[in-house]
C-alpha cells in the first residue's frame, strides 16, 4: 500500500515535530542584535547610487525637484527617492539611519528566505540554509552600502513565500511585487507571469483589476519621469546611456557566457557547482513542488538576458535571485538526505550531501579570506567617509567651500557625498574625468589611497572601465596651497585674495 497514511517518517519529519515556530522569531531576535552590533561597531556609509538618492530626497524635501542631470547619474528609482524623501527631515544623519535600516532588510531577507525554505522542504534545510547565507558576503556588503537591491530582494521572495503558502494567492503576492516593481523593472516580468498564472483560476472581474496591479508600478515609473524630465522612457534611456560610458553593454553572447560568475556570489565551486546539484536533487526529491522555484530562477536568467539585449548595464546583481537560489539549494545538497525515507533516494543524496561537504571544506580558507576581505572593504569605507567629513568641516573649508570655485574631485564617485554633506549645488564641482585640462583656481580634493578596489577577489561586483583619470587626477597642482589634512584627504586651495 502506499500514501501519506503509511509513508515512513523522515528524518527532516523527526525535527520538523522536536522544533517550534519559536526558532523563528529566536533567530529574528538574534539578527536584530547582530545588526544594531555590527552598525555600531563599523561605521559604514551608502554608495553612489543611495547617496544621489538621499541629495534627490533633499531636493524633493526643499519643494523641487529632483534634477537627474549630473555626471554619470544612477538610474532614478521611485521608491528609492520616495524613501530619500522621508528621510530627508534627518538631515546628515540619514546616510547612517539608512544604513541601520538596511542591515535590519538584511534581517528581513534572511527571514524570509528561511520561511521560503521551510514551507518548501523542511525546517532542518531551512537552518542549514540560513548558516550558507550567512556566507554571502556580497550581500553582507549591499546591507552595509544601504543598497537598495536588497529591499527588492525581500520582497520578492516575500512573494514566492506567500505563494507557496497559499498558491495562486493573488493580490497579495502582486502588491509586493508592485513594491518592487518601484525598486528595479525585472519585478514587472515577474508581476506579468504571475497574473498569467492566475488566469485559469480567477475569474475574469477579479482578473481585470489584478491587471491593475501589474500595470500600475511601471505606469508609475513612466509618470515619475514625466513630471521630473518630460521623458517617460527616461530612466531606460538614460541608464543605456551610463551603461556604455562604464563600458557594461556585453550583448547576448558575453552576457551568456558571464552567468556562472555572476550566479557565483562568493564562490563559483560552492554556489554554482554544489548549488547545481542540490538543485538536480531538489528537483528529483521535489519535482513539481519545484516548480515555483526554478521559475523565480528561469525568470531571474531570461531578464538578465533581456537586460543585455536591451543594451543596458550587465552586471552580477541582475542575477542575484538565481544566485540567492543557488546558495539555497546548497542546503539542499547537505540536507537533501533528510528529505526521504525511499532508500534509493536517500542513498544518493547521501551521496551528494559527502560530496558537498568535502568540497565545502576545501573551500572554507576562502571564506574566511572573503571575510577578511569584507572588514577591509568596510574599514575603508568607514575611513574615506569619516575623513571626508572632517575635511568638509574644517573651518577654512568651509569658508572656501563658499566662493571658491570649481571644486575639483577626484572622480565623480565623491560629487554626492560633498553636495549631501553640503547642500552645494552640482554647478560647484567637477570631477576631473569631466574637465578638458587641469583646474589652475578653487578647491582641490586629493584622496589617500583612492586607487583601492574595495572588491573582494572573488566577488561578482562587476567589471568595468570604471573612472578613466584624467593625468591630473587626484594629484596637488601647481599654484594650490593646502588649507586641510587628515589621514585620508587633503584639501588644497588657490582663491584669489584669499590668505591661507
Amino acid at each position: 500500500m502506499t500514501g501519506s497514511a503509511t509513508r515512513s517518517p523522515t528524518l527532516s519529519d523527526r525535527v520538523e515535530r522536536l522544533w517550534s515556530r519559536q526558532l523563528g522569531w529566536a533567530l529574528v531576535a538574534v539578527g536584530v542584535l547582530g545588526a544594531l552590533v555590527v552598525f555600531v561597531a563599523r561605521r559604514t556609509y551608502p554608495n553612489y547610487d543611495t547617496y544621489y538618492t538621499l541629495v534627490w530626497g533633499q531636493e524633493l524635501a526643499g519643494g523641487h525637484l529632483p534634477d537627474y542631470g549630473v555626471l554619470r547619474a544612477p538610474t532614478p528609482h521611485p521608491l528609492a527617492t520616495f524613501v530619500g524623501w522621508l528621510v530627508a527631515p534627518f538631515g546628515t544623519s540619514s546616510d547612517r539611519l539608512l544604513v541601520l535600516l538596511s542591515l535590519l532588510v538584511l534581517v528581513g531577507l534572511l527571514v524570509v528566505l528561511f520561511r521560503f525554505t521551510q514551507r518548501l522542504l523542511s525546517t532542518l534545510t531551512a537552518v542549514v540554509a540560513l548558516v550558507v547565507m550567512l556566507t554571502r558576503t556580497d550581500l553582507n556588503l549591499l546591507a552595509l552600502r544601504a543598497t537598495f537591491d536588497l529591499p527588492f530582494y525581500v520582497l520578492v521572495f516575500g512573494a514566492a513565500t506567500l505563494e507557496l503558502r497559499r498558491p495562486r494567492a493573488g493580490w497579495p503576492v502582486l502588491a509586493l511585487l508592485g513594491l518592487a516593481g518601484l525598486l528595479r523593472p525585472e519585478a514587472w516580468v515577474l508581476a506579468g507571469i504571475y497574473w498569467l498564472w492566475l488566469i485559469p483560476a480567477t475569474p475574469r472581474k477579479n482578473l481585470a483589476w489584478l491587471a491593475l496591479l501589474v500595470a500600475v508600478p511601471p505606469l508609475l515609473w513612466m509618470l515619475a519621469d514625466v513630471i521630473v524630465v518630460g521623458e517617460p522612457l527616461y530612466s531606460l534611456t538614460k541608464t543605456r546611456e551610463v551603461a556604455g560610458e562604464f563600458g557594461r553593454q556585453r550583448g547576448i553572447g558575453a552576457a551568456i557566457r558571464l552567468i556562472p560568475d555572476y550566479a557565483a556570489g562568493n564562490d563559483k565551486v560552492v554556489t554554482v557547482g554544489v548549488g547545481g546539484l542540490g538543485l538536480l536533487l531538489a528537483l528529483y526529491l521535489l519535482r513539481r513542488r519545484a516548480l515555483l522555484a526554478v521559475a523565480l530562477g528561469g525568470l531571474g536568467v531570461a531578464t538578465f538576458l533581456a537586460i543585455a539585449a536591451a543594451g543596458l548595464s550587465v552586471i552580477p546583481r541582475y542575477l542575484t535571485i538565481p544566485s540567492i537560489l543557488l546558495s539555497l539549494c546548497v542546503a539542499v545538497a547537505l540536507t537533501g538526505w533528510t528529505l526521504t525515507s525511499e532508500p534509493r533516494a536517500r542513498a544518493v543524496a547521501i551521496g551528494v550531501a559527502i560530496l558537498s561537504v568535502l568540497v565545502i571544506g576545501w573551500r572554507a580558507p576562502a571564506y574566511l579570506h572573503d571575510f577578511h576581505v569584507l572588514n577591509g572593504q568596510s574599514q575603508f569605507v568607514e575611513q574615506q567617509n569619516v575623513g571626508l567629513q572632517r575635511a568638509l568641516t574644517n573651518p577654512k573649508v568651509i569658508a572656501a567651500l563658499e566662493h571658491c570655485r570649481p571644486i575639483t574631485t577626484p572622480t565623480h564617485s565623491i560629487i554626492p557625498i560633498i553636495r549631501y554633506e553640503t547642500g552645494l549645488p552640482k554647478q560647484a564641482l567637477e570631477a576631473s574625468i569631466a574637465q578638458p585640462g587641469p583646474p589652475t583656481a578653487g578647491l582641490l580634493f586629493v584622496g589617500k589611497d583612492f586607487n583601492f578596489d574595495p572588491r573582494p577577489n572573488r566577488s561578482t561586483a562587476g567589471v568595468s572601465r570604471g573612472s578613466a583619470r584624467k593625468p591630473w587626477s587626484n594629484h596637488k597642482l601647481p599654484g594650490f596651497t593646502r588649507i586641510s589634512r587628515n589621514p585620508r584627504w587633503k584639501v588644497f586651495a588657490a582663491c584669489p585674495g584669499a590668505a591661507w
